[in-house]
């Protein structure tokens, strides 16, 4: 009875702890600047970046590195956000109904095929990134391209460097014609995962950023055209000559 009540007790003040943490989460923020408190798409949001993230941390941890599509096909212009979270399907990272985001105003639908492709191609195909048309993915993601692409494997563990995130607007300019900002504040908040698996929550898209090699580095819009070292978050849809071919709402 005394180890029952113990255990009760202990229950009691984790459950405490636990609200408290949730509690104190914001979703974003209102037009004066106040946090708002967290709500159930959010969460949902963090909780799938951080599986994603800790994810590739722990493939690289293992020394496999965490595969990317050109990896299987020795083809860069495979690394495309269709082919990458297809992988990540096929893979059983994630389940195609945790990459729809109940925060997201564009055309997201849940995949509803075969994870898994053929011997040639170990995922379906059939998976769709496409902002202008329809998406089974609301999450941006690491061009992979150039010298950024080596922190995949998640070896680097970099605790600066963004894996994946809450898709976020173009060139990090918010405005209400971006349905990845709210179409009432046009103020754009969502989740950062980086290399080394934690999960932050950014309340401003102009705080998207970190600190590079050679200066301020913003997460939605490229500024190292030369070495492509620089942390660049979004869609890839193809790529040309020039490299990745990026898409944004």
């Amino acid at each position: 009875m005394i180890g029952l009540l113990v255990v009760i007790a202990i229950m009691a003040v984790l459950y405490a702890l636990t609200y408290e943490s949730l509690k104190g989460i914001t979703s974003g923020t209102t037009e004066d600047g106040v946090g708002v408190q967290a709500n159930k798409g959010r969460l949902q949001d963090m909780f799938t970046l951080q599986q994603l993230a800790q994810g590739a941390t722990i493939a690289g941890l293992g020394g496999q590195g965490f595969v990317r599509p050109s990896d299987l096909t020795d083809e860069l212009e495979d690394d495309t956000t269709a082919n990458v979270y297809a992988l990540l399907l096929a893979r059983g990272v994630v389940t195609p109904e945790m990459l729809v985001s109940p925060m997201d105003y564009a055309d997201v639908r849940i995949f509803d095929g075969p994870t898994r492709g053929g011997r040639d191609v170990p995922w379906n195909d059939a998976f769709e990134a496409d902002l202008e048309g329809v998406s089974n993915v609301s999450y941006a993601h690491l061009v992979l391209h150039g010298d950024r692409a080596k922190h995949w494997s998640g070896r680097s563990l970099d605790s600066t460097m963004p894996l994946f995130s809450s898709r976020g607007p173009r060139d990090g300019e918010q405005s209400v014609d971006s349905m990845t900002c709210d179409p009432n504040t046009g103020r754009w908040a969502g989740h950062v995962a980086y290399a080394d698996g934690h999960v932050s929550l950014i309340q401003d898209a102009e705080n998207a950023r970190r600190r590079g090699r050679d200066g301020i580095d913003h997460f939605f819009r490229m500024d190292d055209e030369d070495r492509h070292a620089d942390a660049i978050l979004g869609f890839t849809w193809g790529f040309d000559s020039e490299g990745p071919i990026l898409q944004w709402d």
